[in-house]
């Protein structure tokens, strides 16, 4: 795998990726800080400090993706639980381990509760102290992961993008909560691209759309896509939006109705038996 990118060079990348999945919403970068927001001296906007009021990371991110605006988040600035236990800023509680936040909404009981919560990824407790959102055309810092939101069009550009360096498939694993948040979860943690079914507060806190699904990637993946995308646009072939195939010819005798005086005229046209 390449290098992590240069500083420099992350806002010229990270428009040609966007360039070549023509993606409708900015690329956004995650820092996971070592030292809370304001000892970090990045321009960041602090939720609460800034507006007045908590945030959940996937606001965070809507912000940077539909505004631009770069985002810095501490423990006293998360609203979300899910988030905050994702990503190691306070230690999960056992009710969170038994079963109990998914039973009666995601489970139909306490133990599949469990067994389902158990794959969810964990940032080990107190690794980090905060967490820094921002737009790749404008980056504050060099990020550890990279969030996308597309198509599931685009996204299948971007799995040939993965493919075409790796020589695997991007997994996808979907349990229909904490889809953005564990894809980025574990991007970082295992240095591999993944993709992702936006989760139910990704789709009424921050705007997710309908069709739109999301991928993560580690930084150092970004000049390897971009590499990928080029080499693959060349051939005019793995293009977004795709080209519709034209080579065929139509039999009109197909149409309803007036089909059959089409194939009528075309007979006698080019003067074919009946």
């Amino acid at each position: 795998m390449s290098e992590v990118p240069s500083f420099e060079d992350l806002s010229s990348l990270s428009k040609r990726l966007m360039e070549s999945l023509k993606l409708r919403t900015l690329p956004v970068g995650i820092k996971l800080l070592d030292r809370s927001p304001d000892e970090e001296e990045l321009p960041l906007f602090r939720p609460l400090r800034d507006f007045r009021r908590r945030m959940t990371l996937c606001q965070a991110i809507g912000l940077a993706r539909y505004y631009g605006w770069p985002m810095g988040l501490s423990l006293d600035d998360m609203s979300c639980p899910g988030s905050i236990v994702i990503f190691g800023l306070a230690e999960m509680p056992e009710y969170f381990k038994d079963g109990s936040i998914s039973a009666g909404l995601y489970t139909e009981s306490k133990e599949l509760g469990a067994k389902l919560d158990s794959h969810l990824p964990e940032i080990p407790t107190g690794r980090f102290k905060g967490i820094a959102v921002f737009p790749m055309l404008n980056p504050v810092t060099v990020p550890d992961v990279i969030i996308i939101y597309g198509t599931p069009g685009q996204m299948m550009k971007f799995a040939a993008a993965v493919a075409y360096k790796a020589g695997e498939p991007v997994k996808l694993e979907a349990m229909g909560k904490a889809g953005s948040c564990s894809a980025i979860a574990r991007a970082f943690l295992d240095k591999k691209p993944y993709l992702a079914l936006p989760g139910l507060g990704d789709r009424t806190l921050a705007w997710t759309m309908d069709d739109e699904m999301a991928a993560t990637f580690p930084v150092e993946w970004l000049k390897e896509l971009v590499d990928a995308m080029n080499s693959q646009d060349k051939t005019d072939v793995l293009t977004y939006p795709p080209k519709p195939f034209l080579f065929y010819e139509f039999k009109f005798k197909n149409l309803p109705i007036i089909g059959v005086y089409y194939d009528k005229f075309l007979k006698e046209l080019r003067g074919e038996k009946k």
